[in-house]
């Protein structure tokens, strides 16, 4: 049996809650409030690999689980990609090698929007190995540094090869009209892996 004082202090509580009014408008502010704990609980956790890179304010790319990115216009999933000598982490979903050289590859939408020229590089992605300094925008992402630079037209972002890799700067460029923004471009990019076979270009 119950006791009577427990008894009496539970149906107080059925009464008050029954008594309470419920307001939407706060039971939406409080939804929206957790949502911001949930958001702000993640981004100081860190997302690792795919996600972490286009946190923190890098263009328009949703915070999605961490084996897919997406760009207004473009998703990004955790498959390796193979553009020899080069190879990601990553896989630009509806995207294709259309031309590849130890010093450049070209990366093109599968639509049949861009020209079928891989030296034409309206439109499409250009992977470009040098070892020209880097200059832009600095900005740090998962303890690397990458250099962004604009055009009216193209975004380049460009950042070290890693310490095992052949010695040298690796940059893409993008166009800013195909639906990739700077957050996925840093996701993209930083999954590269520059291989043995990779060569400095001129210029």
């Amino acid at each position: 049996m119950v006791p009577h004082d427990a008894l009496t202090r539970a149906l107080q509580s059925v009464a008050d809650v029954e008594r309470r009014e419920v307001d939407p408008a706060d039971d939406l502010a409080r939804a929206r409030s957790a949502s911001r704990r949930r958001t702000r609980r993640r981004l100081r956790l860190g997302l690792t690999g795919v996600t972490a890179a286009v946190v923190l304010g890098l263009g328009a790319s949703a915070l999605l689980p961490a084996d897919r990115v997406e760009s207004p216009g473009v998703e990004l999933v955790a498959e390796r990609f193979e553009a020899t000598p080069y190879t990601f982490d990553l896989t630009p979903r509806g995207w294709s090698v259309q031309g590849q050289r130890p010093s450049a590859v070209t990366i093109a939408p599968d639509d049949g929007s861009t020209s079928g020229n891989p030296d034409d590089f309206v439109g499409k992605l250009v992977i470009l190995f040098d070892t020209n300094p880097p200059d832009g925008r600095e900005i740090q992402r998962d303890g690397r540094d990458f250099w962004v630079s604009r055009d009216s037209d193209y975004t380049t972002l460009a950042t070290a090869t890693r310490g095992s890799e052949p010695s040298g700067v690796v940059r893409i460029q993008y166009p800013e009209d195909t639906g990739w923004d700077l957050g996925a471009m840093v996701a993209f990019l930083g999954s590269v892996h520059v291989g043995p076979g990779a060569r400095h270009g001129f210029g």
